[in-house]
């Protein structure tokens, strides 16, 4: 990489702020570079890294918004190519990286319509208080004067104070972002999805204990969940950034004219933000017509939706709605966008899979005759009338889950969907006759024996011809017949093998 290009667009304000930015980063200590793919006492296992993340992201924004010059002004092409396979190669990194958790602060959620999830809730509670005196467990405010949970016993016979067990609310979380250091869930995947709606921005590291019927998301069984919870809070583990869509819902207003031009105006409103783990869903609801959907990508025009809706999901999602509309399964750890159509009334419509940095807009056609209505992760129903649209991208605020395993999502769709599981084929020995299974032994034992022998005579014979060349045609018939008698053995023997 040259060293003598020239920031041509860039003001002396923001150098300052760069040049800032760098000291900053010095003095917090050491700094700690990648090399060779491995950021130091950091990342496990070393990549093919050629730059830190500083220079990739400073390259980045050279190529993208600002201008070089200098020598190199007409060969910017294989400095582009090489920045892109470091982030590449630092994503990668990223991903097998480890974390160590400093928890101070612990939220459970539970599933409060299961009396029996309370009780599972306060062996937790009380395992956490006596093994851990530096965290604060935080439940949810119903329990405060629930005689289930009965707090006050809780902290005797933990030999605590009271002050240990605090309650939090929905406002609560809202209104302290970053203020929890880890998430505890019991529950099934809906538990999961509470969890990620009541956090909507920074969303502290979860481990999600399964208590439900299906568990894409919790691949911890409770029974184990004293060693898993020392695991997490004692060493480092791995964690999955799976990714949320940001969805805003924008409401049309009539036309106005406008008073310097004499033209037609219409004025969107702003209605609210959402922030979804697993899909949005726009469909025609009770409507007995069609929906008619317009759907852009990037404010271009990709296709018009005439069906039942439109799923919008994250990989995250790819196992829910969207499996079952017929999208595909994508791992978490891909960051995409499906978008999975509802029972579209053309067979030609299938499932697309976009990059996550396409912003989609999803419209309701002026022409349509009915309205639609969206949801969020099943949630927060609202009509879209005429016009009224929702903009999609993905949002810079994952839902961090801890890792069970490196496989744990083929390991989840192969537990609840069984996926890709048959029955294998099977030989037919089990079906004959005592009479032929004994000849089928001999058959097959006699059959491996002359394979053997012509297998020798094969290696005599080419042994002999190398000490000495033979042009004899006889030599070369003979030749021929035993390669021929080899074959028939070995398809023998095959056949008898099934």
């Amino acid at each position: 990489m040259k060293d003598n290009k020239i920031l041509i667009s860039a003001s002396a304000k923001s150098c300052a702020n760069v040049n800032r930015e760098e000291d900053a980063m010095d003095r917090l200590g050491p700094v700690k570079f990648l090399t060779e793919g491995k950021l130091l006492s950091e990342f496990e296992e070393p990549g093919l890294m050629r730059c830190g993340y500083n220079d990739a992201k400073n390259l980045v924004r050279r190529l993208s918004s600002e201008t070089i010059v200098g020598e190199d002004t007409n060969n910017l092409y294989p400095f582009y190519v090489d920045t892109a396979y470091d982030v590449r190669c630092l994503n990668k990194d990223i991903i097998n990286a480890k974390i160590e958790l400093h928890v101070e602060n612990l939220i459970i959620i539970c599933n409060i319509n299961d009396v029996s999830t309370v009780f599972l809730m306060r062996e937790v509670v009380e395992w956490t208080l006596c093994n851990f005196p530096s965290i604060t467990v935080y439940v949810q405010d119903i329990f405060e004067k629930s005689t289930h949970f009965a707090a006050g016993d809780l902290c005797k016979d933990s030999h605590c104070k009271q002050s240990r067990i605090k309650y939090w609310s929905k406002e609560f979380v809202q209104n302290h972002d970053s203020f929890f250091d880890l998430v505890i869930t019991l529950g099934g995947d809906g538990t999961v999805l509470f969890a990620s709606s009541i956090f909507p921005k920074n969303v502290p590291p979860i481990v999600p204990f399964a208590l439900g019927s299906l568990g894409f998301l919790t691949n911890f069984e409770f029974q184990g969940f004293k060693e898993t919870l020392l695991h997490v809070l004692t060493n480092k583990v791995r964690i999955n950034l799976r990714m949320r869509l940001q969805c805003k819902v924008f409401h049309r207003n009539e036309p106005e004219i406008d008073a310097a031009t004499g033209k037609q105006v219409c004025f969107m409103d702003f209605v609210s933000e959402h922030h979804v783990l697993n899909e949005i869903t726009i469909d025609r609801g009770p409507t007995p017509c069609l929906s008619l959907l317009e759907l852009y990508g990037h404010n271009s025009l990709m296709t018009k939706v005439q069906g039942d809706g439109l799923i919008v999901a994250t990989p995250t999602g790819s196992t829910a709605y969207s499996l079952s509309a017929g999208g595909s399964l994508i791992s978490p750890s891909v960051n995409a966008i499906a978008v999975t159509p509802i029972c579209p009334h053309t067979l030609s419509f299938r499932p697309i899979i976009l990059p996550d940095s396409m912003e989609l807009k999803v419209r309701v056609d002026l022409n349509s005759r009915g309205t639609s209505w969206v949801n969020f992760d099943g949630k927060d129903r609202i009509e879209l009338k005429q016009g009224d649209y929702v903009v999609v991208t993905a949002s810079q605020y994952a839902v961090p889950t801890i890792e069970s395993s490196p496989s744990e999502f083929i390991e989840s769709i192969s537990k609840n969907l069984n996926w890709n599981e048959r029955e294998e084929q099977k030989p037919f020995t089990h079906i004959l006759s005592p009479k032929n299974q004994e000849k089928y032994k001999i058959d097959s034992t006699r059959n491996g024996e002359n394979i053997e022998e012509i297998l020798g005579d094969m290696n005599e014979n080419t042994s002999n011809n190398s000490s000495s060349v033979s042009t004899s045609s006889q030599d070369e018939e003979k030749w021929c017949e035993t390669e021929s008698k080899a074959v028939v053995g070995r398809t023998r023997q095959a056949h008898f093998a099934i």
